[in-house]
């Protein structure tokens, strides 16, 4: 949005110059349209339209679907000249990363996870599908509260909003799960545990010794690559 306003105040100024030739408000429309749709599209999601009365008779609309300028008071003005971007280009970014997370968990209960999970930080949604996997076949064995999913699918311990289930955290909605175990696990990437062999602590903790042995750890890195590559590697 940042960008938007950049552009209405430089159109702005161009504008309250009085007796300007027609040619002259096309080109300063131009330029604006320019100046914001230049900028990355950091902020994909439509705004609300900004209109700006310049005083001298122009009327300016400015928005993420594009800028258009109008006469109030001459008719020699075409109303509502607009430069506009084709159609979809701001669309979310993450759209065609939703639709290739939905095509590997297919029916399993993580699909209603999706949508947050394709927030994430590429490596983090990585981990938190590989993961999700080998603890819990994807929502398939899961701890539950009172006969209802606490939308624990990785083993996480920490307490949820509605606190400890069957000796594992127990989250109040899909939202809140994704979102604290992809706090957690963008902590150990940050720490360079970024790719599954180092991220085998998810599983061991301070020693694989006492969860089975590196017998069992190495499945469990085994298990993880599998999917974990599968999402890192189609950014490659």
């Amino acid at each position: 949005m940042e960008w938007v306003l950049k552009g209405e105040e430089l159109a702005g100024k161009i504008f309250k110059k009085r007796h300007l030739p027609f040619s002259v408000v096309v080109l300063a429309i131009a330029a604006s349209s320019y100046f914001v749709y230049s900028q990355p599209s950091f902020y994909a999601q439509a705004q609300e339209e900004r209109k700006i009365e310049t005083g001298n008779g122009l009327r300016l609309f400015a928005g993420y679907g594009g800028l258009a300028v109008e006469s109030t008071d001459d008719l020699k003005y075409t109303p509502a000249k607009e430069i506009r971007k084709p159609k979809g280009i701001f669309q979310k970014k993450n759209d065609e990363f939703e639709k290739e997370l939905y095509a590997i968990v297919g029916n399993h209960p993580i699909k209603e996870m999706v949508p947050f999970i394709a927030e994430k930080d590429r490596t983090v949604a990585a981990f938190i599908i590989g993961i999700a996997k080998k603890e819990s076949n994807w929502g398939k064995r899961v701890p539950t509260l009172n006969g209802q999913d606490c939308y624990n699918y990785w083993g996480y311990k920490g307490a949820g909003e509605k606190g400890v289930a069957m000796g594992h955290g127990c989250f109040a909605t899909p939202e809140e799960a994704v979102n604290v175990i992809g706090r957690r696990i963008e902590q150990l990437v940050n720490k360079n545990l970024t790719t599954p062999s180092k991220m085998v602590v998810w599983k061991c903790g301070s020693s694989c010794a006492a969860t089975g042995g590196q017998a069992a750890a190495n499945k469990w890195i085994s298990d993880i690559s599998l999917y974990f590559n599968k999402i890192v590697k189609k950014e490659a």
